[in-house]
């Protein structure tokens, strides 16, 4: 699946700037449309997302409550590396 404009252009803003605002649901729809894998299991709050090139994306899953910004950010890296916002 491929993300819309408006999503690479919210991925490519998040990384370029505070990366605030954004909740563990927000981000996995960035995966998702990357090609990256959803875990497996959970173990606590923590969740790896995986992409077939073996990048790996760790989030922890607040629920409703925002992602800190070092996660929105490695996610954002981790999809532009893999080519997800071409």
């Amino acid at each position: 699946m491929k993300h819309s404009k408006s999503d690479r252009e919210e991925i490519r803003e998040a990384l370029g700037g505070k990366a605030t605002g954004y909740t563990y649901a927000d981000i996995a729809i960035w995966l998702r449309h990357a090609d990256f894998e959803p875990p497996k299991k959970s173990s606590g709050r923590h969740r790896t997302w995986r992409h077939p090139s073996g990048r790996r994306v760790p989030l922890v899953d607040k629920g409703h409550s925002e992602l800190l910004p070092v996660y929105v950010k490695t996610a954002a890296r981790r999809i532009l590396e893999v080519g997800g916002c071409n």
